[in-house]
């Protein structure tokens, strides 16, 4: 008997056996079945020794041959998608997530909400969203005919209107007086007891502290008359009252207290105190006087005194005094 390969073996052994494996599968084969023996198959296949037998044997076979060909056939997948992954796939490069604080978050949805409440919130929000941002603007007045006479009032040029310059001051205060309206006949009073007619620009002196008014009464081309006034505040010149050189406080009336006073003074504060800085006499309004005694009552003795007298006039001045005074009791006289 010729010697024949197992592919020819098995498929005079079996009917159209055409199982198509690569010519390496059948190499494996043979080394797998070296040591059963290719003689001892092909003998058992052609002396018949025994169906069971050769069923056995083809079983095994074919057992191998399957095992082998899916080795086989798994190898090349696995080489094929081994090269088809490393020629397709790119390296990916992923961006970093960008982080964000919880606070910001909630931040940008608020506002979100915010700028959306027609369309997200519900009708009451709406409602009272509308209600504090509504604004209701009332006239100053519905009184049609006070707007009119405001109208009339300064439409058109008045026939009084008095200018003073300046409106205050200390005396003796001189006053430049006009009418800077559209009367042509002027006649002007003042509270003082004095008046000029027919003069368009008087000039007035006041001489005494006080507050005055002025009085125009003005009547234009037409025949038309108004009255206008205007108030002049004066002050008189502040001054300290002079201090004694001596105080002898024996009640004959001359020299008997030391005054802290002055003329238009607002407020003055006085003291008095000896050569060791003792205080025996303190003040703190105009027209107080010191007569000669100590803080408990007792008569101070004779000697010399000093004082500081400070003060705010009513021309807005700062006044001060300081000095010495000479204590004289009459039985020193």
């Amino acid at each position: 008997m010729s010697k024949k390969s197992i592919e020819d073996l098995f498929k005079e052994s079996f009917e159209n056996f055409e199982a198509e494996v690569s010519p390496s599968v059948w190499s494996n084969i043979k080394t797998a079945l070296r040591g059963i023996g290719l003689g001892f198959i092909g003998k058992a296949l052609l002396n018949k020794i025994g169906t069971n037998a050769v069923i056995a044997i083809v079983s095994s076979v074919a057992t191998v041959i399957a095992t082998v060909g899916v080795m086989h056939w798994s190898e090349k997948s696995l080489h094929k998608s081994t090269t088809s992954n490393a020629t397709s796939e790119k390296p990916v490069t992923k961006e970093p997530t960008p982080v964000v604080k919880p606070d910001v978050i909630q931040k940008e949805k608020t506002t979100e909400v915010d700028n959306t409440i027609p369309q997200t919130s519900t009708p009451n929000v709406v409602s009272e969203k509308m209600q504090e941002t509504k604004v209701v603007i009332e006239p100053f007045t519905k009184d049609k005919n006070k707007m009119k006479s405001i109208i009339n009032q300064y439409s058109s040029e008045p026939i009084a209107l008095v200018f003073p310059s300046p409106t205050g001051g200390t005396v003796p205060l001189i006053v430049n007086l006009s009418n800077t309206g559209k009367g042509v006949v002027n006649k002007w009073k003042y509270s003082d007891g004095k008046k000029d007619d027919n003069v368009a620009n008087p000039v007035h002196v006041f001489e005494n502290p006080g507050v005055y008014t002025v009085y125009l009464i003005s009547t234009d081309q037409s025949g038309k008359t108004a009255t206008d006034s205007a108030k002049i505040t004066v002050t008189g010149n502040s001054s300290m009252a002079v201090v004694p050189r001596e105080l002898s406080p024996n009640g004959d009336g001359k020299d008997d207290f030391f005054v802290f006073s002055g003329a238009n003074m607002k407020t003055i504060s006085g003291q008095i105190f000896d050569r060791k800085a003792n205080i025996l006499f303190e003040c703190n309004k105009v027209g107080a006087k010191w007569d000669g005694k100590d803080r408990k009552g007792l008569e101070a003795q004779p000697g010399i005194y000093f004082y500081i007298v400070t003060g705010e006039g009513n021309d807005g001045k700062h006044y001060e005094q300081k000095g010495s005074i000479s204590l004289i009791r009459e039985e020193n006289k």
